[in-house]
């Protein structure tokens, strides 16, 4: 069965004067033949704070988890960082090394200094950029990090980022505890078309890096992208990844066509974008294409179109996909708390979300909201980290 692509738009009739819809776009990747060739860098923090609560020797059974999981064909490097860079295992086949040398580079890792995470993501990219690169071929970053960059803002990483994916690398970025940098640990999932996870005990280390690796074999075509062509007069406004995990896209714009990234298609994981766009007048009764959508994934791609039929009969006018509207709505609200950093950007939350009820008439996904924020501001740091990343995850997309 191949990958499809469905379009569903809020508002299948529209006036002669055009008007605001909101549409979701389904991607559901085919069934996959055979397990996709694995290029994995892990990027360990080994600043002094690594120290303590058994946090590196966490990370290295963790990294041992990884060596279970590893076949002949994958390739592993692990970079450490602290105020320096050390290339512990450079890009090597996993079928070229025994076990035991690898187990015995990890004991090597020590602890000390700042944290240096930018000048450790420069040089896993150089790493896996040096590998061959194909549709199939999953290059994924994992990076554990408890602490702040020392020399880089979280802006600064926007384009770093930016750089992996153009080079067909993900990243897969984790904070432990409660000191690291949030605004940095978000950038680098989102605009690398990764995830971003906060991981509040040590232990749990293990399962992050053991999920993401696993999950790199079921990859059918990495870095894939969402080729908008609209209409002259339609314009896309905002738009949101909601699934795997809940994020805000920044939307890039190449010769008239609005370009969107994604994650790696996975074996049968749906894909779920929402947005929003102004459709441009037209005459009553013209049926409209107003953007032609291209997935361009290699052997996977998949086309469909968003439209609508401009109208001035009351009854067609009327007509509602709710779902979508709330779709879009949640969506948005998700991204604005795990983005709430501060006691002001909570209450403008809260003040959205209410906003939203009213537009909507969703009581219940508005309480579920709501309560979110407020256990955002009373729990403890760790509790709230948790609470935002939550909030990104989508359990039931089909609820509305």
């Amino acid at each position: 069965m191949p990958t499809e692509i469905s379009a569903t738009v809020n508002r299948p009739y529209v006036p002669e004067s055009g008007g605001g819809i909101t549409c979701e776009l389904d991607i559901t990747p085919q069934a996959q033949g055979q397990a996709a060739e694995r290029h994995i860098a892990l990027c360990i923090d080994s600043s002094g704070s690594m120290a303590y609560d058994d946090k590196l020797d966490h990370a290295r059974d963790a990294t041992e988890l990884v060596f279970g999981i590893l076949n002949d064909d994958d390739y592993l490097s692990i970079v450490t960082f602290d105020e320096d860079i050390e290339v512990v295992m450079d890009a090597t086949r996993w079928g070229d090394i025994e076990r035991e040398e690898a187990e015995e580079r990890l004991q090597e890792i020590t602890t000390t200094g700042g944290t240096d995470i930018y000048s450790a993501l420069e040089e896993a990219e150089g790493i896996l950029s040096g590998l061959e690169r194909g549709e199939s071929i999953s290059k994924r970053v994992l990076l554990l990090s408890d602490g702040r960059d020392t020399r880089a803002s979280a802006a600064d990483f926007e384009p770093l980022a930016q750089d992996l994916t153009d080079a067909g690398i993900s990243i897969y970025s984790a904070g432990l505890g409660t000191n690291y940098g949030q605004d940095t640990i978000r950038s680098l999932g989102e605009f690398s078309q990764g995830r971003w996870a906060h991981v509040e005990n040590p232990a749990d280390i293990r399962s992050f890096f053991g999920d993401v690796v696993q999950e790199a074999s079921t990859v059918l075509s990495n870095n894939p992208e969402l080729v908008l062509e609209t209409v002259d007069g339609c314009e896309i406004g905002q738009a949101f990844r909601r699934l795997p995990q809940v994020q805000k896209i920044p939307l890039e714009h190449e010769e008239g066509k609005t370009i969107i990234g994604l994650p790696d298609l996975q074996d049968r994981e749906e894909q779920q974008v929402v947005l929003e766009m102004d459709a441009p007048p037209n005459d009553v009764g013209t049926e409209e294409t107003l953007v032609d959508v291209t997935l361009e994934a290699g052997s996977n791609s998949a086309e469909t179109e968003i439209a609508v039929t401009y109208s001035d009969d009351e009854s067609e006018l009327s007509v509602h996909d709710e779902d979508v509207t709330v779709a879009y709505y949640d969506t948005d609200l998700r991204t604005r708390i795990a983005h709430a950093d501060s006691q002001d950007e909570l209450e403008a939350v809260k003040a959205k979300i209410d906003e939203t009820e009213v537009i909507t008439g969703e009581t219940e996904i508005a309480d579920a909201l709501h309560e979110n924020v407020t256990r955002i501001e009373e729990g403890d740091e760790s509790q709230a980290r948790q609470v935002k990343e939550n909030t990104t995850g989508v359990y039931d997309p089909d609820e509305y």
